[in-house]
């Protein structure tokens, strides 16, 4: 169950590739959204049903119109989500006004789940918008339900009702999670703060965001031209969209401090993603006529698909995960699926020092380095990068052997697990 769909819930694609993988049986509850996420979603639905030979008895997909044909059925939702969201504030332990507060998709997804034929023997909840639903059909139905916690959702509230909304929040994880046979954590301080947050819990797990091992190769010397293994460090970063905001202003001001400090140091940024025109416009033209008659150089490609992207990482050597600390809490406590695939890759990562990437880093020392988050240490940490890139060229084959470790097969032997204990 999920209030998006199988485009923007990656970690529910995953969870029904295994169930389909052990031929369980799996109804997905989701919404088409109209937006670009719909065409991938058919997508994913292909690639999900060749999982069983294209055999539908396994997989039944009920789509709910997130923006019903019905216009006056659109318009009561709209205003009885506006309306909860105010009354929820006088009466913040009424649990079915708050499920509506926080998202009217949930009582679309409980009432329309009701419908179902065949009652499930097992309900797995991904997103805030899901967990009501979920826990309602699970008393009605008298089946277990487990839930994701991929975000923490009260950490995520930065809008001006932040306060009513983080309590909200915190309010449905506290009166419904306990009821969860089960839950699992998209990294270890997700988890810290979500069971400190309901007191504990008897069944959970922390699950990353991995990838099949088998999308991720070593590059050999004899597989590229060696006249491009000069002096170069070459760094990558990638994301959905090369935009404002995702830490590459202070990237590019670190890279300005280098250029002026150390000019006979060679230096390749590589972007990969959607370039944004106005940040193309405002910081990428700015950059490359900073970088002009350098030795510092700067490439953009475009978006790649997720076994290209994973195919292509390898020939770099060090990934860029710049988080940066700010009001959103869940920010800086998650593990990106950036951060994950850099360590798959065997890339050396340089990660700023945000809560869950400086655990992950302290647990993890042989994949990376930890940098301040202001560009001149940033500039820093890239020198000490570049004085050391030999040593960090030859151990790429020692990360790329750890980081198989946490990878998609490893981590998806903890749902099976909760699984085997459930059903």
């Amino acid at each position: 169950m999920t209030t998006s769909n199988l485009a923007t819930n990656p970690r529910l694609v995953k969870e029904v590739q295994l169930a389909l993988q052990f031929q369980y049986g799996v109804t997905i509850m989701m919404f088409k959204l109209h937006n670009w996420s719909d065409a991938k979603s058919i997508q994913l639905k292909d690639q999900l049903l060749k999982i069983n030979n294209n055999d539908k008895s396994y997989l039944n997909i009920v789509e709910i119109e997130a923006i019903p044909s019905n216009k006056l059925k659109w318009i009561f939702l709209g205003v009885t989500e506006k309306l909860a969201k105010k009354a929820s504030g006088f009466l913040p332990k009424y649990l079915k006004l708050n499920a509506l507060a926080n998202n009217r998709r949930s009582l679309q997804l409980y009432h329309l789940s009701q419908k179902i034929k065949d009652q499930p023997d097992l309900i797995c909840a991904h997103n805030m918008g899901a967990l009501y639903p979920a826990h309602e059909l699970s008393a009605l139905w008298n089946v277990p339900f487990v839930f994701d916690v991929e975000d923490y959702h009260p950490g995520e509230i930065v809008s001006t009702d932040s306060d009513v909304a983080k309590k909200r929040t915190e309010f449905l994880m506290k009166s419904l999670l306990p009821g969860a046979k089960s839950i699992t954590f998209a990294s270890p301080l997700i988890a810290q703060y979500t069971l400190d947050l309901i007191k504990g819990h008897a069944s959970h797990a922390v699950v990353l965001n991995g990838f099949n091992a088998h999308e991720f190769s070593l590059v050999s010397d004899s597989e590229h031209d060696l006249n491009q293994k000069e002096t170069a460090l070459k760094l990558v970063w990638f994301s959905q969209k090369i935009s404002f905001g995702r830490g590459l202003e202070e990237l590019f001001n670190a890279l300005d401090i280098i250029s002026e400090s150390h000019p006979n140091i060679k230096i390749s940024l590589t972007l990969i993603g959607e370039l944004d025109s106005n940040f193309d416009t405002i910081e990428i033209s700015k950059i490359r006529k900073k970088l002009e008659n350098t030795n510092l150089s700067l490439i953009i490609k475009g978006p790649l698909g997720q076994k290209e992207l994973h195919a292509t990482l390898s020939q770099f050597d060090i990934g860029l995960a710049l988080e940066f600390n700010s009001r959103d809490l869940n920010r800086q406590i998650c593990l990106t699926n950036k951060i994950i695939t850099y360590a798959q890759a065997g890339l050396y990562i340089l990660a700023t020092n945000t809560k869950a990437q400086e655990q992950f880093i302290t647990d993890y020392p042989e994949l990376g380095i930890l940098s301040a988050q202001s560009e001149v240490e940033i500039s820093e940490t890239l020198l000490q990068l570049y004085k050391e890139k030999d040593d960090i060229s030859a151990n790429k084959a020692l990360r790329f052997q750890k980081g198989k470790h946490l990878s998609w097969d490893s981590e998806q032997i903890k749902i099976q697990e909760l699984w085997s204990q459930i059903l």
